[in-house]
């Protein structure tokens, strides 16, 4: 099999990071990069690219990878999901012929992940280790020659980075070890062979948070077989899936496109719960092991949306137990490791909007009262810190906007107003004064007081917002370079990472390495960005802010973008698609009865990949980015159900 290749940019430059990162070999998809999948369990997780482990990490999710197992000597593999699971079933070829076939899977109740091999011809594998001087290796450890076994311990000292900068702060053991035919050899220091023999065998990679866990769950590989964990992590999948509302009813049977539609929500559903952690955050793919509070909203509304309400109450409940601790929540958040948080700028806006909303999607669909009332204070924080960010009517947008982080806008526009953290400080405002008000949890003159910041806010947007019907992504007036911010934390002007930052002059943040640089720039462009996209933003929260006549307007261009170019995409002279723009002009389309929205859920469904995922981007419709992502494979499955269960040929 041909090894991937693995690119890596700064993070600052996140696009072209995520152009490179995509550009991997494929066998089976000869002609685009072969995608990712996940196998997890809440605690241990393995990201597969076909039959090569492109990463494993835990016990703990937000966990670095030090470890990948690449398939040689085939020529090429084909992979499959064993339907309502996450047991991957694969076959290697070698000139024309089946060489093996592989079952995987992670055990349900703990960190062992099983290969189970049937190898009818001889041939390799290879375990890169990362090389560094926290990693120590021990060959032979555990092994057992009654078993014809092989052992390799690899132990982790505190460090190696989780994402970025944030180091785990935590030791940590990986256990490679074999049955069977299986031999395993030091090739170099850091790399070393499985050389595999026809037979049965099974390849085990074992984790433990400590010594103790990691040779007590060694000892359960070696003790129970390899079939016994597979049928319970087969009963632990197939009772998830049995939960799922049940869509075969749902949805009509004259609904041209309803089996690839079934289809795709079984996809979505292991996408998402494999990704989700024990303490109930999802992660936002292979890259990013930190729970991500705007990736997580779409993420919510996908489980509530199939019907998983308990999964979407999780995640609200995770962020409550850190915001009990330390009082805030962060663009994102390390699970299970205290105190780590990847804050960009202006954390105070936009993903608290989202965050009281995700709170009151929760409580439409379960009417559970108490728990909302239970996290209340979380809600009444992340609406007071909005509120001190308002000026002229307007909030400014979050440093790791996607259209910001995907270069759609640029970065020297964070400060300027934003019409998407504005709309969701109304509609998050709005859905918190009523609960209180209903609840009678606050004070009469209290509620009088927000509803009146409410009713200024929304008086001024159109304004603010709207010109010529077409809505405006930023307003520039907002603040003047003077008046932003002398200082923050965030991405610097010279791409040295997400740091603390001082302005200078031209409305430029510099961090302490561009002063030493001696680094300078020109005055930042005030310029005013159109996104005819932002009018498919409105639909999916719904929102009345913007009246229907504009939306339309706004709509209608995008549909004539659409079919000028054939494709969905943010901006007229963009050939990038953000992966959730297919949902949400689904969703739209669909509030709106607009025929064309039987086009786009075949476009949709034609970018799906050979794992049953959505991607962050797509260029040209071809995947970039971010692997099996739970964000845009959410909400896209989301549209995808509200138009599916609406059909009426």
């Amino acid at each position: 099999m041909k090894l991937h290749l693995h690119l890596t940019v700064e993070s600052g430059k996140r696009l072209l990071f995520l152009v490179a990162g995509c550009i991997l070999a494929a066998s089976v998809y000869a002609n685009r990069p072969t995608q990712l999948h996940c196998l997890g369990n809440g605690s241990y997780c393995v990201f597969g690219q076909g039959a090569d482990i492109e990463s494993i990490f835990g016990p703990g999710y937000s966990s670095p990878s030090y470890l990948q197992i690449t398939v040689q000597g085939v020529d090429s593999t084909s992979s499959i999901r064993m339907p309502g699971t996450a047991i991957w079933e694969h076959t290697l070829y070698k000139g024309g012929e089946v060489i093996a076939r592989f079952t995987d899977f992670i055990d349900s109740e703990s960190a062992i992940y099983t290969r189970m091999v049937d190898c009818r011809a001889a041939f390799t594998m290879d375990i890169h280790v990362v090389e560094d001087d926290k990693i120590t290796l021990a060959n032979g450890w555990y092994d057992d020659s009654s078993k014809h076994s092989s052992s390799l311990l690899i132990y982790k000292d505190r460090g190696l980075s989780i994402y970025g900068n944030y180091d785990h702060p935590y030791e940590q053991f990986q256990h490679i070890y074999t049955k069977g035919n299986i031999g395993l050899k030091q090739k170099e220091q850091y790399v070393y062979t499985l050389s595999f023999e026809p037979g049965v065998s099974e390849l085990y990679c074992i984790g433990g948070s400590s010594f103790q866990q990691c040779e007590e769950n060694s000892r359960l590989a070696t003790m129970r077989t390899a079939s016994f964990l597979l049928e319970r992590t087969k009963k632990y999948w197939h009772s998830y899936t049995n939960r799922r509302t049940n869509f075969e009813q749902l949805i009509p049977d004259n609904f041209p496109q309803k089996k690839e539609v079934v289809d795709q929500i079984d996809n979505v559903a292991v996408i998402l719960k494999t990704q989700q952690s024990d303490q109930g955050s999802v992660i936002a793919g292979h890259r990013y092991h930190l729970g991500y509070v705007r990736d997580q909203y779409g993420v919510s509304r996908g489980f509530l949306a199939m019907g998983y309400y308990d999964e979407a109450r999780k995640i609200l409940q995770f962020y409550w137990e850190i915001w009990k601790d330390f009082g805030y929540i962060r663009n994102a958040q390390a699970i299970g490791v205290p105190g780590v948080f990847h804050q960009h700028e202006n954390d105070e806006v936009e993903i608290t909007g989202y965050l009281i909303i995700q709170a009151f999607d929760y409580l439409y669909k379960t009417n559970d009262t108490d728990f909302v009332k239970k996290i209340l204070p979380m809600l009444e924080w992340a609406w007071e810190v909005q509120k001190k960010h308002l000026v002229k009517g307007m909030l400014p947008f979050n440093g790791d906007e996607t259209y910001v982080a995907g270069g759609i806008l640029p970065r020297s526009a964070l400060n300027d107003g934003s019409a998407e953290a504005t709309l969701l400080f109304i509609e998050s405002g709005q859905q918190l004064l009523s609960f209180v008000e209903e609840n009678r949890m606050w004070k009469a003159a209290s509620v009088a007081s927000d509803r009146e910041v409410i009713k200024q806010t929304k008086a001024a947007y159109l304004q603010n917002f709207v010109s010529n019907r077409q809505i405006m992504a930023n307003n520039p007036s907002r603040l003047t370079i003077e008046a932003m911010p002398p200082y923050r934390h965030g991405f610097c002007a010279g791409s040295h990472g997400v740091l603390e930052t001082k302005k200078d002059n031209g409305g430029n943040y510099l961090c302490p390495k561009c002063i030493a640089e001696g680094l300078t720039f020109p005055v930042i462009e005030r310029k005013t960005y159109f996104l005819p996209s932002l009018a498919l933003t409105p639909a999916y929260f719904g929102s009345s802010l913007i009246p229907q006549d504009i939306l339309d307007y706004n709509l209608s261009v995008i549909i004539d973008n659409y079919n000028r170019k054939g494709q969905v995409s943010s901006r007229e002279d963009s050939a990038v698609t953000i992966g959730y723009e297919y949902g949400f002009f689904l969703y739209a389309l669909t509030k709106q009865k607009e025929k064309l929205a039987k086009r786009i859920l075949a476009d949709m469904l034609s970018v799906v990949d050979e794992t049953g995922a959505w991607v962050e981007y797509y260029h040209n419709g071809i995947p970039m980015g971010c692997n099996y992502r739970p964000w845009e494979s959410a909400i896209n499955i989301e549209a995808m159900i509200l138009y599916a269960t609406s059909y009426d040929k």
